[in-house]
């Protein structure tokens, strides 16, 4: 599920959510209310750490019971050296923090470096100079097999996108990759998944073998 969310999916997603529906509904925007705040990693990123948890996606597709618990650093090493080098020009610096049962995944965007996504004038009429798009969603399980994120606010700068806005937003964009169901993002996984529990600044993965 991480490494489907976090590179199928991904920030790029995440981001076109936030810029349309930003653009939207930009008369009826907030300009505090549930806003977060995106704090930078507590440690510094490392290759090491994104091998250590590629090495864990890899164990996920073990058809036994374990459970696998990835660090904030370690999902954060993976942004940074597996992720931030195939982002579209304009879209940098992705970050991502765990709460205690949310994640926080946000990246800077320049505008007028997005001109192969939306005009320059679209994107200045939310943002006039380069912010940070973030998003807050919690990660679980809607059956076996089948993963789901919920947003369950988005912003763009200092701009936060309506709660009730967010499911529009969702089933409004055509992203190759992404299916929405309201607030949720769908996402297809292994059916030895048993549930996903976050917590202590990690998310941990529950898995049972298949015919347990």
């Amino acid at each position: 599920m991480i490494r489907n969310f976090l590179a199928r999916i991904g920030c790029l997603t995440l981001i076109a959510v936030a810029v349309f529906g930003a653009w939207y509904f930009r008369a009826d925007i907030s300009i505090a209310l549930g806003r977060v705040e995106v704090i930078a990693p507590a440690s510094e990123p490392s290759e090491s750490l994104a091998r250590q948890a590629e090495e864990k996606l890899t164990s996920l597709s073990d058809d036994s019971d374990a459970q696998v618990r990835f660090t904030e650093s370690e999902l954060q090493s993976l942004l940074t050296f597996r992720v931030a080098p195939y982002l579209p020009r304009g879209i940098e610096d992705p970050l991502v923090e765990v709460r205690d049962t949310v994640i926080i995944l946000s990246a800077l965007i320049r505008p007028d470096e997005l001109e192969e996504f939306a005009t320059p004038e679209l994107l200045q009429q939310f943002l006039a100079d380069t912010a940070r798009v973030a998003a807050t969603l919690i990660p679980g399980l809607r059956r076996p097999g089948m993963g789901q994120v919920t947003v369950t606010s988005l912003q763009a700068g200092a701009l936060v996108i309506p709660a009730l806005a967010v499911p529009f937003v969702l089933q409004s964009l055509e992203v190759p990759g992404m299916d929405a169901s309201g607030s949720d993002i769908l996402i297809p996984l292994s059916q030895s998944v048993s549930g996903i529990t976050t917590g202590d600044a990690s998310i941990t993965i529950h898995m049972d073998a298949v015919g347990n």
